[in-house]
């Protein structure tokens, strides 16, 4: 009797392990979302630290976007979006640049630009509506340029640093269409606080250092001091083996420190391309068990 217990008991481990193995892997792996752009950038700057004229020209923007849902180290996060109609949470790191050549009204001098930002930023995703993805958050905005005059001034330099905590709104609308899904997006930011160096005109950066005043070129920033918008409009086209990214980014930028108004206007027209990757790297990461490396 308790022989013939024993080999049935081991007759079910077997099978249900087998069922298990057989069982497909139903873990969730959140993918990143990546997006390369490039394209042509016009801008206009009025730097009174250099010029008290409006300086326009062009240039070349550059920018890699990544998202990503959010996990935990036990699976997929509560406010992860699986189902339709749930809401999710994701991360958005950003890297641009850009580099221009601007000219004053008369082209008797040019002031040429070049800056970039790294942005960090947490999105919340309402996906309750019909083909439509709505987006709502916040952004840790890190921005460095420099602008230099090609006149010989005394201060042919100057150079704009600033941290901000910016607002996001964004919205995505898939299209459906007999062959594929066109992805239509839409994506707004504005800088809400922050801290900015911004210097006197006509005191030079040596003097700042030499005197210990430093201090005096940077500024609280809020919505009195710093106003900003951003918006950008793009559009992810599916072939058959890449999607397509076109786009149309908008900046104006207008900030003061303790003397005249400083600002900057942009307009850039971009083509990319978008792609999803699977991250694992590191002891904690977990690596599909179907997954192949080429490294192994």
């Amino acid at each position: 009797m308790r022989k013939g217990f024993l080999i049935s008991l081991c007759v079910l481990l077997s099978g249900a392990g087998l069922v298990k193995a057989q069982l497909p892997d139903t873990t969730v792996y959140p993918l990143s979302t990546i997006n390369h752009r490039a394209g042509i950038s016009f801008l206009q700057l009025h730097d009174p630290y250099l010029s008290s004229l409006l300086y326009s020209g062009a240039g070349m923007r550059m920018e890699i976007t990544a998202h990503r849902f959010i996990t935990t180290d036990r699976g997929v996060s509560s406010l992860l979006q699986i189902p339709k109609g749930e809401p999710g949470l994701s991360t958005l790191l950003r890297l641009s640049g850009v580099v221009a050549t601007t000219k004053n009204p008369a082209s008797t001098a040019s002031v040429n630009y070049m800056g970039g930002n790294l942005t960090w930023g947490l999105n919340y995703h309402y996906r309750k509506i019909d083909n439509m993805v709505m987006l709502a958050g916040a952004a840790v905005d890190g921005e460095f340029g420099v602008k230099q005059n090609s006149r010989n001034i005394n201060n042919p330099v100057n150079m704009d640093i600033a941290l901000n905590l910016n607002a996001m709104l964004g919205v995505r609308y898939f299209l459906q269409t007999r062959k594929r899904v066109i992805q239509l997006n839409g994506v707004y930011e504005m800088p809400l606080v922050g801290l900015m160096f911004v210097p006197y005109p006509g005191l030079s950066y040596y003097e700042l250092y030499t005197s210990g005043r430093i201090g005096e070129a940077l500024f609280f920033s809020s919505l009195h001091n710093r106003q900003g918008n951003k918006l950008a409009l793009s559009v992810d086209f599916p072939l058959r083996t890449i999607t397509l990214h076109a786009g149309w980014r908008f900046q104006h930028l207008k900030y003061q420190g303790s003397g005249p108004v400083f600002v900057r206007d942009e307009h850039a027209l971009m083509l990319g391309i978008t792609y999803d990757i699977f991250r694992s790297s590191g002891r904690k990461s977990r690596f599909p068990s179907n997954y192949i490396r080429s490294m192994y």
